[in-house]
């Protein structure tokens, strides 16, 4: 396994940055109130910086640098689309989802489907995100930041129970739960958000070297893209074995709806605004932020294909090579202390993500449904807690059995979850006839019809692009018969009344906060909430704006429109120079 070679600087940065990190952890939630809202919501006082920062820091890892940087060698950039089609999703968030979760006051995501379906579909989601939390991602991220501290840390260790690699591992996970975990335990979503803003400082500064230098050792990017023009194509035949251009362009109507607009780790950021401006615009500077991660993450792994060749192996140790090659000792610190803000900022955010969903969800909606807010803060500590000793446990198990492609499982189960509940959330929120039943009977047709697709269809089982998008095709199709069967069964039984909605939010409505869904004592399995309240959840127009009071404040070059159009100009000029060199470099499309 390739190894970076440190020398007694290098380790004294890493120790400042761990110092740092973990003392301004604490600073900013001394003295703070510990209230539900203070803790799992950060008092909601959070600015549009701290939002944009913490929104890419919950989306990245240490891994990113080794495994994006191994896509990069040996399928080139187009591994950046991932994060350029952010404009796509972040558009449909800010103008769909944003403005009704942050109106009416939510906490959990899993509480809109309560509200639009009823709590059976809330319990549902909230427990599949907690499984993808600590089976996947919090286990994921800490076996990830075993590996990195095995290869960094571990030539310097010539003695003792250290000495193993294995235990190096091992070592590894424990010390980046126990340093992440404390702060974030104790200060909550407050401590892992201003955490990430100077985290995603220090991935910049560490992030950057590689790429510069790496540049320099090529001649520049002329040399790089004529020396490989097949490695900067975007649009990449509809039969590639990774990436088909119909499967990239088709990604933000799984992955993208369901982990952007209502995985919790990624929303709860959002909720936390100071108010809907600021909460817009933090989506927006994170798209920003998007645009140039992968001069990070991927960029450097096409640069290795130059200076490595094509036959270098493995592809995961290309970043790692290019390091050792072109960084100075002295400097290598920055590159870890990188990596451990980058893994450090995705675990304190799912793991607080995580503690607010089984405290709000379960804790305070099963158990005890009138805990006060120091009981409610209490067990999401607790939880916290017994989150976090479970992930270590798994991570443990991943590390145990090392020849298992743990990120590409770990990609391939978003794909699988992905599609039924992202339609049933644009479903919830665009159309008036969506129902309980229908929801249900997607979510579970949605998990059958993946599994006999990875099974039957021949030539496709690698290709997790196509079987999400062809799943959510199919999963819109179940929504809607299911959901009009239902309608149609109830209207032969009762005939109901239509009333008027005072408190509509149609296009005409006046500009009020949403109120929240008032739901029945009791509900049973296939119960939908009153048609009277579902109006109040139905897309309009007004989605689209701002509240009065803000559309006064927030005008001029601090018009959030403004911005959003400067970010998907950008992003549309990228995709028209690559279009342009496509012309250049022409690439068959199509299989005939």
């Amino acid at each position: 396994m390739q190894h970076i070679t440190l020398n007694r600087w290098d380790l004294a940065i890493f120790i400042a940055y761990m110092f740092l990190a973990v003392g301004l952890g604490f600073l900013v939630s001394i003295g703070r109130k510990r209230t539900t809202q203070g803790y799992f919501l950060g008092g909601k006082s959070l600015p549009w910086y701290v939002i944009a920062t913490s929104m890419l820091a919950s989306d990245v890892s240490s891994e990113h640098f080794i495994a994006n940087a191994g896509i990069g060698f040996t399928f080139g950039i187009v591994a950046a689309t991932g994060s350029w089609n952010a404009w796509i999703i972040y558009s449909i968030f800010i103008f769909v989802f944003l403005p009704y979760y942050v109106r009416t006051n939510l906490y959990t995501i899993p509480q809109f489907l309560e509200r639009r379906y009823n709590p059976v579909c809330r319990y549902i989601f909230s427990a599949s995100l907690l499984i993808g939390y600590v089976g996947a991602i919090i286990s994921g991220t800490l076996y990830a930041g075993g590996l990195a501290f095995e290869r960094m840390i571990g030539p310097f260790i010539s003695s003792g129970w250290l000495n193993d690699s294995h235990n190096q591992i091992v070592a590894g996970i424990i010390f980046f739960a126990v340093l992440t975990g404390t702060y974030t335990i104790y200060g909550g979503l407050r401590s892992a958000a201003w955490t990430d803003f100077m985290q995603i400082i220090i991935l910049g500064l560490g992030g950057v070297l590689v790429p510069i230098l790496g540049l320099k050792a090529v001649g520049g990017f002329s040399a790089l893209v004529h020396h490989e023009p097949g490695h900067f194509q975007v649009f990449l035949p509809v039969n590639h074995p990774r990436f088909p251009f119909t499967g990239v362009f088709t990604g933000f109507l799984t992955v993208g709806i369901w982990y952007t607009c209502t995985s919790q780790h990624m929303v709860q950021r959002v909720l936390a605004a100071k108010d809907e401006w600021h909460a817009r615009m933090g989506v927006i500077g994170a798209g920003y932020l998007h645009i140039i991660t992968p001069f990070f993450f991927v960029f450097p792994g096409v640069i290795a294909y130059k200076l490595l060749g094509k036959n270098f192996k493995p592809a995961d140790a290309s970043y790692l090579v290019l390091v050792e090659r072109l960084v100075m000792p002295g400097l290598r610190g920055l590159i870890l202390a990188a990596m451990a803000a980058a893994l450090m900022s995705n675990l304190s955010a799912v793991l607080n993500s995580a503690s607010t969903l089984i405290t709000i969800d379960f804790y305070k909606k099963l158990i005890r449904p009138n805990a006060s807010d120091e009981s409610q803060v209490r067990f999401g500590r607790i939880g916290g807690v017994i989150i976090l000793a479970c992930s270590v446990a798994i991570a443990w198990y991943f590390s145990m059995t090392p020849g298992v492609p743990l990120f590409l499982k770990v990609q391939n189960i978003f794909f699988w979850i992905a599609p039924p509940f992202s339609v049933i959330f644009c479903a919830g929120l665009l159309w008036r006839g969506a129902n309980t039943v229908g929801a249900l009977a997607t979510i579970v047709a949605g998990f059958l019809f993946s599994f006999a697709f990875d099974q039957f269809i021949k030539g496709q089982q690698g290709v997790y692009l196509h079987r999400a998008f062809f799943t959510w095709c199919f999963c819109v199709l179940v929504m809607a018969v299911a959901s009009k069967l239902r309608s149609h069964y109830r209207a032969s039984a009762v005939v109901v009344a239509a009333e008027p909605v005072a408190a509509s939010v149609g296009a005409d409505a006046p500009d009020v906060d949403y109120e929240p869904v008032s739901l029945p004592t009791k509900i049973g399995l296939f119960d939908d909430p009153p048609p009277s309240e579902v109006d109040k959840i139905i897309w309009s127009k007004r989605y689209a704006r701002l509240p009065e009071a803000e559309r006064q404040h927030y005008r001029g070059f601090k018009n959030w429109h403004l911005w959003w159009a400067l970010f998907v100009g950008i992003v549309l000029c990228i995709y028209a120079f690559f279009i342009w060199f496509r012309m250049q470099h022409p690439v068959k499309m199509l299989p005939w």
